[in-house]
């Protein structure tokens, strides 16, 4: 059976985060058959739990200036996704691909107050997270509800992610 590309984009995520030789049990959510499969729960060995929303893109948008940029697109499903876990602790990573060449592919990992600036979870509108990346320089994310500055993101967030 081919792998889908979901399956593909959510495996780089998931490897990162078990490679931190630390126990976590990782479960990926699922309601129905028309579930989205973006939602995965982990539980570290001190029982703190974390949500774990994922979306990708599989290209940045075409390039206008030096550097790439991508928008993730939140529907009402994905918003009403996310305003199940807003009471917890919850965290998008945005996986940002870069066509073919997947070794180029990085993860954009959010924390749930950095989200909150970005998007209104209980919007009855879509609303969008915009992602650019210039040179090696961290992640520059702003989002539909997002007032001054981009917030900075780290490049190796999920490789420093605790649960």
């Amino acid at each position: 059976m081919a792998i889908k590309e979901f399956e593909f984009m959510h495996g780089g995520v998931i490897t990162r985060l078990l490679r931190k030789d630390i126990p976590l049990q990782l479960t990926l959510v699922e309601t129905s058959s028309n579930d989205s499969k973006a939602v995965y729960k982990i539980l570290s060995q001190n029982n703190r739990e974390l949500t774990l929303y994922i979306k990708y893109r599989s290209r940045p948008e075409p390039r206008k200036k030096e550097g790439n940029t991508w928008f993730f697109n939140f529907t009402q499903k994905n918003l009403n996704e996310l305003s199940l876990y807003k009471d917890g602790n919850f965290m998008i990573a945005l996986v940002c691909g870069n066509d073919d060449k997947l070794n180029d592919s990085e993860v954009c990992l959010l924390d749930k107050q950095q989200v909150i600036i970005c998007i209104n979870i209980d919007s009855e509108s879509n609303q969008t997270i915009t992602v650019k990346l210039m040179g090696n320089k961290s992640f520059r994310a702003y989002g539909t509800m997002t007032t001054g500055d981009p917030l900075i993101i780290p490049r190796n967030r999920i490789n420093t992610i605790s649960i």
